[in-house]
């Protein structure tokens, strides 16, 4: 039954919280590959091999440009962002008569769910699913009787949740015509025209909850990205070694690490798995790589520690610390740049419940020798940051940031030993 299915996936969203970067979070490449691919790959793993992909202006052609083997993607502009409701009557050409699956493009959850999802869906019984919240998330909160859904209530506020279960975006109609009916009437002013569309339909069909209890993390703001390569790292990479892979003398790997096509490890380092490193990359003397992926041609120099980060493409490095941050490409950095993780009162940083956070930075950005970024900064594209700055506060694209010194010259009235003989006696 389930090849009658039509998978809605929603990539047509805006993402401003996903700034710095401007990559759209639906096609942000996760160890090389866009993580719509993942996500679909795993639905088509689960039997479903018809989507019809809702995108926006700047992302459709190259979700256009996706293929998967024995699937078949179609894709839909939604020409504004205006919710998941809008998204849905924009793929009304290609969905009417259909049973459907919506899905979010970039929400990472465990292999298991899509299996129970497909599972469920050959009850040809319409489902949502629901998750129990460890702590309060600004998202819609299931109203439940009798383990049937009732309603949603979107973003109720810390202590007003209508229940413990959070509302992930799989949503399952045996026919998608009278939810659809439902939302070319509705007019709001707010973004809720799907949950109002939900609340109505509801009141006629049964729909079941599908608990899950696993793993989930949707892509919204960027620190999301260390989440999501947190849990590729420790449940999809496995150990592997591409073609012409030299790894020098005194270097020692330990754990799940991939390595790609071509790379260079050389002497005195250490990787500590799990951790990717893709095509054409060059592992410098005397690193420490942990827990990170490192993308393509990237070059990360002597004497750098890279440690729980996301590194994307074209990054260049020379004696750096790089803690809990994310770069998304093309980003070079002169010798002593530090990303600070930590703050010195071991508080959260920004809001996000970390204590360890680094900085968020876009592609196109060089930055210059001794300069600190603070924990938590985020950094536009196309900027340029001299050299022996701290700095402390998120840089806008475009930026040229320098730092001014000032210092005093004066003669030089004592004479400059050329010996050293009695000091190095000493050592």
């Amino acid at each position: 039954m389930k090849k009658n299915v039509t998978v809605v996936v929603l990539a047509g969203g805006a993402g401003k919280r996903f700034a710095p970067f401007t990559t759209d979070k639906s096609v942000f490449p996760i160890a090389c590959e866009p993580i719509i691919v993942r996500n679909m790959m795993k639905l088509t793993e689960a039997g479903l091999t018809r989507f019809v992909v809702v995108t926006n202006p700047a992302n459709d052609a190259i979700i256009r440009s996706f293929s998967l083997p024995n699937a078949q993607i179609e894709t839909v502009v939604q020409n504004h962002a205006k919710g998941m409701g809008d998204a849905l009557l924009s793929a009304k050409s290609l969905t009417t008569g259909q049973a459907i699956l919506v899905v979010n493009a970039e929400d990472v959850v465990d292999a298991t769910l899509y299996h129970d999802i497909g599972s469920a869906i050959n009850k040809r019984s319409p489902f949502v699913v629901g998750s129990v919240a460890k702590q309060y998330f600004d998202g819609g909160y299931l109203r439940v009787s009798q383990s049937r859904l009732v309603g949603i209530v979107e973003k109720p506020g810390g202590g007003k949740e209508p229940s413990n279960l959070i509302k992930l975006v799989f949503d399952y109609f045996p026919l998608s015509d009278p939810l659809l009916e439902r939302l070319s009437t509705i007019r709001s002013t707010r973004d809720d025209q799907y949950e109002q569309a939900l609340d109505t339909y509801v009141k006629e069909y049964p729909v079941s909850i599908l608990s899950y209890d696993g793993y989930w993390s949707p892509l919204k703001y960027p620190w999301h990205v260390l989440d999501v390569t947190r849990h590729f790292l420790h449940h999809d990479v496995a150990p592997a070694r591409g073609k012409n892979v030299d790894i020098r003398n005194n270097v020692i790997i330990e754990g799940s690490v991939y390595m790609g096509n071509n790379v260079k490890i050389f002497e005195n380092t250490k990787i500590v798995g799990p951790a990717y490193i893709g095509d054409n990359t060059i592992i410098g003397n005397n690193n420490i790589i942990r827990e990170s992926i490192i993308g393509k041609n990237c070059v990360t120099g002597f004497n750098t520690d890279i440690t729980r980060s996301y590194i994307g493409d074209d990054c260049w490095f020379h004696s750096n610390y790089i803690g809990d941050s994310v770069l998304e490409g093309n980003i070079s950095m002169g010798a002593g740049v530090v990303c600070a993780n930590f703050r010195l009162d071991e508080q959260e940083i920004l809001s996000t419940g970390r204590t360890k956070l680094g900085a968020m930075i876009a592609r196109d950005v060089r930055i210059g020798v001794n300069t600190s970024v603070m924990p938590g900064v985020k950094i536009g594209t196309n900027t340029l940051i001299g050299a022996g700055i701290i700095v402390d506060n998120d840089l806008p694209d475009g930026s040229f940031c320098i730092g001014k010194t000032t210092y005093e010259t004066k003669k030089n009235t004592r004479n400059i030993s050329a010996d050293r003989g009695k000091y190095k006696a000493k050592l």
